[in-house]
């Protein structure tokens, strides 16, 4: 469904470490395993900035704990 901009719900990516791997989540369903938290963590992050730009409101966390990434650093590469 696309959501109108600035409308809706917000998407949820969460990283997470799952046995030594690192999956991405939407929404609580599993999209891809990582080797790497760095590499995960961007995958969301680009991920979320792609959500934004279809007009949809957009997250990234970290598990344990929730924490709210910041998916327009600089250093993701924007």
């Amino acid at each position: 469904m696309n959501w109108p901009p600035g409308k809706g719900r917000t998407c949820t990516f969460a990283v997470s470490d799952e046995s030594g791997r690192w999956q991405v989540t939407r929404d609580a369903v599993v999209m891809a395993e990582f080797p790497s938290r760095g590499d995960a963590v961007r995958a969301a992050c680009l991920d979320a900035r792609t959500e934004e730009a279809q007009g949809r409101r957009a997250r990234v966390i970290a598990r344990p704990g929730d924490e709210l990434v910041p998916h327009y650093e600089p250093h993701f590469g924007i």
